[in-house]
């Protein structure tokens, strides 16, 4: 049997090691760039924070769909495939999981590691076309046919623009149900922006919020950029506004009391006279040019940044395409896992869990699929 797997990011690892320990097969993995996993090197701040050990369907855009895969699969599952592949893992006090170095590289080297002979990664191959050769499917021109072939080339996320020219063109021939795809965990732009804040790092409550409707609200550590802000809990409020169907008329609302939301702010400033106590300075410094409401300072948004600032991408291919396996529902033994589906989730490793999860969901289909093989 010949499996393809386009994309060498990681869901396409991930389950290129899954089926080559279970499965007698030769695994082509493609790659358009010159190395592998490239995004899972530089996630978590490149430490990679691999999954959520409290995965909850909320925290992604088709929770529907995720209650149904966490039946199949769950946090557990993925966390001790790696543990058997010799990943010793920590987690922190937001049940976010790393691997115990915090380095990035370590995952990416346990997987290239586990994987046996038969998997062939192919790297500088850009795969333009697609097509049926009888029941089996040809990528480009090339000679090999493939029994089966699974999608797990991602999104343009963290891409220059000329990089993402005509990207994952190959699936226009099948002619998918998909979501326009758009830049998320990506942060904000924002109208008349206070310049002065540029370079202030400082914690603060963040809502986001529509037409005076409450939409999410966080706490966390926050940055501002020359135009806008970021940080995670900014980039998770990107995530929730890319969800919104009509996204006229938002903003921000910052709270810069973080540890403690009733502090009375006007007693501390007729008692002390100035709020350099409690405010960072380059905020007490705007504050001195122009008195703002420290609990509620408002802040409009203009969008969000574009793809080559964000950490994943929201759209793709539509969740109705494939059946609970991963398979396409049109054509049989076509698969799209990770990040081509319509699913993403907030930061904490929402997104790579649900990467390693629809790879292993695929592997085990396969597998379970051929006699004398198990996962």
């Amino acid at each position: 049997m010949n499996i393809a797997i386009v994309g060498a990011g990681a869901a396409g690892l991930f389950l290129a090691q899954q089926l080559s320990k279970n499965i007698a097969a030769d695994i082509y993995v493609f790659e358009k760039t010159a190395k592998v996993a490239t995004k899972l090197k530089a996630s978590g701040g490149g430490r990679a924070n691999i999954l959520n050990e409290n995965i909850v369907p909320d925290c992604y855009n088709q929770p529907a769909f995720i209650r149904t895969l966490l039946q199949k699969v769950d946090a557990k599952t993925i966390e001790h495939a790696f543990v058997q592949m010799g990943l010793k893992t920590v987690v922190d006090e937001e049940n976010r999981v790393y691997p115990a170095t915090l380095f990035a590289q370590t995952v990416v080297d346990v997987l290239l590691e586990n994987m046996s002979p038969s998997v062939h990664i192919v790297v500088n191959t850009d795969i333009q076309k697609i097509q049926a050769k009888g029941n089996l499917w040809q990528l480009n021109n090339m000679e090999t046919l493939f029994h089966k072939v699974i999608f797990a080339s991602g999104s343009p996320a963290g891409m220059i623009r000329k990089n993402r020219q005509a990207y994952n063109a190959y699936l226009d021939s099948l002619q998918l149900d998909s979501k326009i795809l758009q830049p998320s965990l990506s942060g904000f732009r924002i109208r008349q922006y206070p310049n002065i804040l540029f370079g202030c790092r400082t914690r603060a409550i963040v809502s986001l919020y529509q037409n005076q409707q409450l939409i999410a609200k966080e706490k966390g550590e926050i940055t501002f950029k020359e135009d806008g802000l970021s940080g995670i809990v900014v980039l998770n409020m990107s995530a929730y506004y890319n969800r919104l169907q009509d996204r006229q008329n938002c903003y921000l609302l910052l709270n810069f009391m973080y540890e403690d939301e009733d502090y009375d702010v006007e007693r501390h400033l007729k008692t002390y006279k100035t709020l350099s106590g409690i405010l960072h300075p380059k905020l007490n410094q705007l504050y001195r040019q122009k008195p703002f409401d420290v609990k509620n300072f408002r802040l409009d948004i203009e969008g969000v940044y574009d793809f080559e600032f964000a950490q994943v991408a929201s759209g793709g291919i539509a969740v109705g395409e494939v059946d609970e396996n991963f398979q396409l529902k049109r054509y049989k033994n076509l698969y799209a896992i990770g990040e081509m589906l319509d699913v993403d989730g907030i930061c904490g490793g929402y997104n790579l869990f649900f990467a390693f999860a629809s790879a292993y969901c695929v592997a085990k289909n396969i597998i379970d699929g051929n006699k004398n093989c198990q996962l």
